[in-house]
Formats: structure tokens, sequence, C-alpha cells
């Protein structure tokens, strides 16, 4: 089916124990990539898809040019969200992107290159 998402990453990919949970890991940290910003366009999920299980809540239809100090704050809250999730062994790691950013929330030593691939 058609993907939804309430946040703005450009990309998320996270290393865990399944497949399942990294899915479902990605999706909540790329969800926590969000900012309240003008550049950001949203939608209610039901006027995309009637069928969509998020009904009326807003969904990112588009995104413009961010600051570069919005990008930082929506990236920090992801990271945060990554960060959460590995600490209590969820995850093993992740690298976030947004607008030519990445940040990367895993144990010491691990590089984005390693996570990816």
């Amino acid at each position: 089916g058609r993907s939804l998402s309430l946040g703005i990453a450009d990309a998320v990919t996270v290393l865990a124990p399944s497949a399942a949970a990294a899915d479902v890991a990605a999706t909540l940290i790329a969800n926590a990539i969000t900012a309240d910003d003008p550049a950001v366009r949203r939608q209610p999920a039901a006027e995309i898809d009637p069928d969509s299980d998020l009904g009326d809540r807003l969904v990112t239809v588009g995104v413009g040019p961010f600051a570069p100090d919005t990008i930082a704050a929506a990236l920090e809250h992801g990271r945060k969200a990554a960060e959460t999730m590995r600490k209590s062994g969820i995850i093993h790691a992740a690298v976030l992107a947004l607008a030519g950013q990445t940040v990367i929330s895993a144990p010491s030593g691990f590089t984005a290159t390693q996570i990816a691939a």
C-alpha cells in the first residue's frame, strides 16, 4: 500500500535484531524527525487514502527548503527516539538523514557505512 509519513526524514536506516524490529523502529524514528515549519505541507491521511488507518492525522505531502537550525532540531528529535530504542535494546544502531545532513545513533566506533552495509 501507499506509505504515509508523519515526519520529514529523507531516510532512516536501522540495524536491529530482526527485520520486523528494524522496520517498526525506522518508521517510528522517521516520524519523530519533524518540524513545525511553513516549509512542511501536510494534509489528513484520509484525504490521500480513504482506507488509511491514520484517519484525519496530518501526514507530510511535501517539503520545501529548511533553515539549518530546523534541520538540526528535526534530526535531534529523531536521534533522541533512536537513542531510547538503542539503550533499551530494541535496535543496535540507526542512521538518520535529512536535507544532506546525517546523524548516527550507535555505540562508540560504529560508522554510517557499517550500519547501512
